[in-house]
């Protein structure tokens, strides 16, 4: 029994209403709201928008999925897809309706204050409503307006007797002491059953539930109606420790065989109806510890003490002497064997095991025994020698069906536990160090047990021929081959401690162990020793399925039984257990569903997608499953797809799945769950949203690769201009560098062309110089000697070779001045000039020579245009009007010089015109000559003087040239033609 309250899940400790919905979950109304249960956890909800929390009956259709049920304050809550809701449009649920200007009341269950004046009440039913009053029971069909009406007293003691099973209506009737049966408002028929018309019984009515209970004295009945008969059944004995005072409501589960008692004070009780029995003898003092027993009959099973247990408990006893409870067993004739203290008797069957005979041979003790068609096979312990703490085994093979004379024996240096045939050549030996094979031709002994040691329990043969070995600590072992394959363990690994196998009829084997009795298919087994990756799943019994303990015996020969009515017997530390295998259910949910939530603390309800948001820190998902057995057989495998939890993963008793860490994106969540013992699953799924943040959507990211796409392209494209300007800047610069470097070049190779010819004409002029200063340097030489050399000269001849050295000195004098005119000139030939006045410079040079020229009464004229400016190196340019000017002053006396000017093709052409002794022609042609082939013509300084050569070398400096003319009456014409350079 289960008791629920306030202390352990329940808001409140009266328990108005119990159902169970269309989806397997039941529903509680307390007076601090509802409650849902589906077997291991409470839901509660009374957090509604109403005045108070406080819920009575339920009314409604389950099937439909539509059960109401009222608050005060006439507010109706709507239990629909598993959860409760206030409802708006009571037009179809009223708990009060007006018929006939008459108020009438909801009656669906006998829940209620008891009946007041002035109340009556309605009955609703699929073909019809019924009408209750005081002293009248009225009848209105769906259909038609036509009424029926029973003159018959509903109430008693001011509390209704009717209650409805499916369409009819059970009307009890204190005073005749019968119950009425009554169908579309007619009596249909009668019965006569007392502890329903007994005023000690107190009638617990549901039309929801559609069930009725009798609690009559200690006892709750239940009332059924089948195959036209109202038929009443004991459920339960209310002991001392069922609160049944103030019971307020009741609900049976049929399929999980539970009782549901809700109590006004005591909150919710839960009564299993097990299918399991222990029995034990209660008189006795001694302890209900069971190891081997043996079938005594159909029904019953006999101990080493020689009592006699069915599954209602102790039936007889023999009274065996001093015996220890691990072995016994029959021989051939129905005797039993049991073993004493390093001795063994024998109980006749014939004297009703009431005289004994003795075991010949001493000082052993028999671990186990069969017989065959020819033999007593036994083991048998001895204690070592010099050791009495351990012990060695013997397996004795006796001459016929007696223990007087041993046939064979093979020793075993272990403890013997239990051995059988493996087939008929060999036999099975387990110890308590290993499995042995022994050829029964050639007495050999094989240990099947290399690697490790294993404490041998029981050998077990199934129906198939396959051969099953349970261990004490290591689990249970399939052999095959000669080799050991091991089970896996179940979740909470109480397989280690396996006792022995039971085979039902249907190839279940049962296994009782230290903590629970197991179930399992053996072609499960069979193909899980084919692949270690199939899936075992073991279902498990415990003390809420009937036992008294889950601790299982073994230990004894004989771990358990198999009677003849069917029925398996299971010692364990508290008592025998009793069941049918073929009649013990195996409990498995039907269904699972995925529809809440706990995200940060706040519960919300999905269908089909749930969504989290990335700053949650913590999300569970509730795995709703409605079960009512034992929850250790209930096997829920979960997985988060595209996660770290992709793999099946165990879900615990909480039933949650936690998730956390989880980036945005869609998963699918999956969960399964085992519905029969045929490892068959069911598969529920849900999707996982997560929605991004803004940055993280797709829209943002096209949109954030298109603005970088963007800025790349326009980065790009700047760049790209960037460097196409800065190209054309290079570009102008390196044109503009190597137009410059170009010019540079052009004038270096021109200077280096004007050095050139400056140096071959410097040559020229030096070697001239060199060959004409040498003449009159000789000559006056010469005079000098000769007059060293003569002393006495006339006069004549003195004045001769005076006049002889004075114009040598002469001569050479001007011509030093000239060149030293020349090199000044030469000096300055990098000479930048401004712009300035041709006239102006023109008159300096006039007033120079002017002195000469009065003296000669010749005159100069100017007549160049006084608004001429040039920017021809004024020092080159003078030198060579200097020059010009002093051979026409010095050659003309009793005359004029004209100077003017005129301009063609932007050059000065500059005319100086003089009227004296005028050139040669033989001197104009030399110079002409000389100007035309300057660096290769010959100077004939000595000849023709320095000064015009002079001149011819200053006019190429400055890119000009002179054109000799004679006049045609006197004198000589100098036409320069000057390159003009103009102020850029």
């Amino acid at each position: 029994m289960e008791l629920y309250n306030t202390d352990n899940g329940l808001p409140q400790n009266s328990v108005k209403d119990i159902i169970k919905d269309k989806y397997g979950f039941i529903w509680l109304t307390t007076e601090n709201g509802m409650v849902r249960y589906d077997g291991v956890n409470f839901l509660v909800y009374k957090n509604f928008p109403l005045n108070s929390q406080r819920f009575t009956y339920f009314y409604g259709s389950p099937k439909k999925d539509s059960i109401f049920t009222n608050g005060d304050y006439g507010n109706t809550i709507l239990l629909h897809e598993k959860k409760p809701v206030i409802f708006k449009n009571n037009k179809n649920n009223k708990i009060f309706i007006s018929h006939n200007n008459t108020d009438y009341l909801l009656y669906c269950s006998n829940y209620n204050y008891g009946a007041a004046p002035d109340i009556n009440y309605y009955m609703n039913l699929q073909h019809g409503m019924y009408y209750i009053k005081e002293n009248s029971l009225v009848y209105k069909p769906s259909q038609t307006q036509k009424k029926e009406t029973l003159a018959i007293n509903p109430f008693y003691n001011n509390i209704i007797r009717i209650f409805v099973i499916d369409e009819s209506l059970f009307h009890l009737d204190f005073k005749n002491h019968k119950v009425n049966q009554i169908e579309k408002g007619k009596i249909v028929n009668h019965y006569n059953i007392p502890l329903l018309t007994d005023r000690k019984s107190k009638i617990f009515w549901s039309q929801i539930n559609n069930q009725v209970f009798i609690l009559n004295e200690n006892t709750l009945y239940t009332c059924h109606y089948k195959n036209g008969q109202l038929k009443i059944s004991k459920l339960i004995q209310m002991n001392g420790h069922i609160k049944k005072d103030n019971l307020s409501s009741i609900y049976y589960d049929e399929f999980y065989k539970k009782l549901y008692l809700g109590s006004s004070t005591e909150g919710l009780q839960i009564i299993s109806f097990p299918e399991f029995m222990t029995s034990k003898n209660y008189a006795s003092k001694s302890p209900s510890v069971f190891y081997s027993t043996l079938p005594y009959d159909s029904s019953s099973v006999i101990t080493p003490l020689g009592e006699i247990y069915n599954r209602n408990g102790f039936v007889k006893n023999y009274h065996f002497k001093d015996v220890i409870s691990f072995f016994m067993g029959y021989d051939e004739k129905g005797n039993i064997i049991v073993r004493k203290e390093g001795d063994a008797i024998m109980y006749k069957k014939e004297n009703s095991y009431t005289k004994t005979t003795s075991i010949p041979i001493k000082d052993f003790f028999l671990t186990d025994f069969f017989f065959d068609e020819n033999k007593y096979y036994a083991l048998i312990v001895k204690p070592k020698k010099n050791n009495t703490n351990q012990y060695y085994g013997i397996l004795a093979i006796y001459n016929g069906k007696s223990f007087s004379s041993i046939y064979k024996k093979i020793i075993f240096n272990d403890e013997p536990t239990k051995f059988i045939f493996l087939d008929p050549n060999n036999i099975l030996v387990g110890t308590i160090k290993g499995l042995y094979k022994v050829s029964l031709k050639t007495n050999k002994i094989y240990n099947l047990t290399i690697k490790n040691d294993l404490s041998i329990r029981n050998i077990i043969k199934s129906k198939n021929g396959h051969f099953w070995i349970t261990t004490i600590g290591k689990g249970f072992y399939l052999l095959r081959d000669n080799r050991l394959i091991k089970m896996p363990y179940d979740i909470n690994g109480n397989i280690s401690s396996s006792h022995t196998i039971l085979e039902d009829a249907n190839g279940f084997f049962w296994i009782p162990t230290n903590n629970g009795l197991y179930k399992i298919l053996e072609y499960q087994l069979l193909k899980y020793a084919d692949d270690q990756k199939y899936k075992v799943n073991y279902y498990r019994y415990s003390k809420d399925s009937g036992f008294n303990t889950n601790e299982f015996n073994g230990g004894g020969n004989v771990s358990g039984n198999k009677l003849k009515n069917g029925e398996f017997v299971i010692p364990s530390l508290n008592g025998l257990v009793f069941f049918n295998p073929l009649k013990v259910k195996s409990y498995y949910p039907k269904n699972i569903y995925l529809e809440r939530a706990l995200i940060d603390n706040r519960e919300v309800y999905f269908k089909n997608n749930l969504y989290v948001d990335q700053k949650s820190d913590h999300a569970e998902i509730f795995i709703d499953v409605p079960y009512y057995a034992n929850p250790d057989n209930v096997t829920i495998e979960a997985k988060l797809n595209d996660t770290s939890q992709k793999k099946w993963q165990f879900i615990g008793k909480d039933r949650k799945f936690y998730i956390s860490n989880l980036g945005y994106g869609n998963y699918t969540f999956m969960v399964r769950i085992l519905v029969n013992d045929e490892g068959k699953f069911i598969y529920k799924k849900i999707n996982i949203i997560i929605p991004p943040y803004f940055y993280q959507t797709l829209w943002f990211k096209v949109l954030a690769i298109t603005t970088l796409l963007l800025l790349l392209n326009f980065l790009i494209r700047w760049r790209i201009s960037f460097l196409k300007k800065k190209n054309y800047e290079l570009e102008g610069i390196i044109n503009l560098r190597t137009k410059n470097l170009s010019d540079t070049v052009e004038k270096l190779e021109a200077t280096k062309i004007q050095l050139h010819n400056e140096i071959e004409q410097q040559k020229k002029l030096i070697g001239t110089i060199s060959h004409d200063i040498t003449t009159p340097i000789k000559f006056i030489a010469l005079t000098a000697k000769e007059v060293l050399e003569n002393k006495d000269f006339s006069q004549h001849q003195a004045e001769k070779i005076l006049t002889s050295i004075y114009k040598s000195s002469d001569q050479l004098y001007n011509f030093t001045i000239t060149l030293k005119e020349y090199a000044d000139i030469y000096s300055h030939r990098s000479d930048t000039t401004e712009s300035y006045s041709l006239y102006k410079l023109i008159e300096e040079k006039i007033i120079l020579f002017n002195p000469i020229a009065d003296n000669n009464n010749t005159a100069i004229i100017n007549n160049v245009d006084t608004y001429l400016c040039t920017l021809i190196s004024k020092n080159i340019l003078a030198a060579i009007l200097h020059n010009l000017l002093d051979n026409s002053v010095k050659y003309t006396k009793n005359g004029t010089i004209t100077i003017h000017n005129t301009i063609e093709n932007e050059n000065i052409i500059l005319l100086i015109t003089d009227t004296g002794i005028g050139m040669d022609e033989q001197k104009i042609e030399y110079y002409t000559r000389l100007q035309d082939n300057i660096e290769s013509e010959k100077l004939l300084l000595q000849k023709y003087g320095m000064g015009l050569h002079l001149v011819l070398q200053l006019l190429q400096m400055i890119e000009s040239k002179i054109v000799f003319q004679k006049n045609t009456k006197q004198g000589t014409s100098f036409k320069l033609i000057l390159t003009n350079r103009k102020n850029d």
